[in-house]
């Protein structure tokens, strides 16, 4: 690999995405809305053309609905290329892992992109509650790998953590990154949750114990989270889209860190993750998408 220090000024110009799943997809559609060319990538064609299909969909979606151009629309596809082979993100500024909450897998992937990307490109990681320095201490550049936390579409602001080790210069790189797609970039530290999930999630399972214990229908909650709580999306409706068994993982792995109860996934969750019931990357959760 090509040894060169990293210049926070760098221009980034194609960035790595892994992962097409729902969060891999939304990360891939808001790079390529900001101008940015994308290679994102998945285990097999199945799942990614799946993941790109979506893109297409929440792109057509927002034609019908005036809010793009068909113009627009097709250079934003035209910007987003997939792939299942790694060795495509040798080309890549930035890369960011957005697989699931499993430390195994990640390690694994960081050790994987650590060969293939030139040695002075910044990796991150887009997980919610694990340890990113874990992830780091696998490759040979841990002072260039930090998170890049939130769901885009979604949030106005994304979490930039810096472990132990991180340099300054990877930071400056991950929140100018952050900035350019018209998002605050928030800067937190390596802990378990960060910031963004140790405030939400105990708000998210107190909504599903209401809705367990027959307190409210899913849809009261929902309006209840958007009026009281100032949700962008219904609380439930929210949890769907950024899939089931993710916050199943996130609250487990904040449980088992800080012993606090507010953390540990309810009952009901945990039943849904169980049969399948995932949200819209299977059809189902709260609510029902196969239609």
């Amino acid at each position: 690999m090509e040894d060169k220090k990293i210049n926070p000024r760098m221009e980034i110009k194609k960035v790595g995405i892994v992962g097409c799943g729902m969060m891999g997809s939304n990360w891939s559609q808001i790079c390529a809305q900001n101008g940015y060319e994308v290679i994102v990538s998945d285990v097999n064609d199945v799942l990614l053309n799946k993941g790109l299909a979506r893109i297409k969909l929440r792109l057509m979606e927002d034609v019908s609905k005036d809010k793009l151009s068909e113009r627009d629309k097709n250079a934003i596809l035209a910007r987003i290329k997939g792939t299942t082979d790694p060795q495509d993100f040798s080309a890549c500024d930035l890369v960011i892992e957005t697989v699931t909450e499993r430390m195994d897998v990640k390690k694994n992937i960081f050790v994987e992109l650590d060969k293939i990307c030139p040695s002075y490109v910044v990796l991150a990681t887009n997980t919610s509650v694990l340890s990113i320095l874990d992830m780091a201490m696998v490759t040979s550049r841990p002072d260039k790998v930090v998170g890049i936390h939130a769901d885009p579409l979604l949030f106005p602001a994304i979490e930039v953590i810096k472990t132990l080790v991180s340099s300054s210069e990877a930071l400056d790189v991950a929140a100018i990154f952050v900035r350019s797609l018209g998002k605050h970039a928030f800067l937190c530290n390596d802990i378990p949750g960060f910031i963004g999930n140790r405030l939400l999630l105990p708000h998210l399972f107190n909504i599903v114990r209401l809705l367990e214990a027959g307190i409210a229908t899913r849809e009261e909650l929902d309006i209840a989270g958007k009026m009281f709580l100032f949700f962008p999306e219904g609380p439930l409706a929210l949890m769907d889209i950024a899939g089931l068994d993710t916050f199943v993982l996130a609250g487990n792995a904040l449980y088992e860190d800080l012993k606090e109860p507010q953390y540990a996934p309810p009952l009901l969750l945990k039943k849904m993750v169980t049969a399948g019931w995932l949200g819209c990357k299977t059809g189902k959760g709260f609510y029902d998408y196969e239609k």
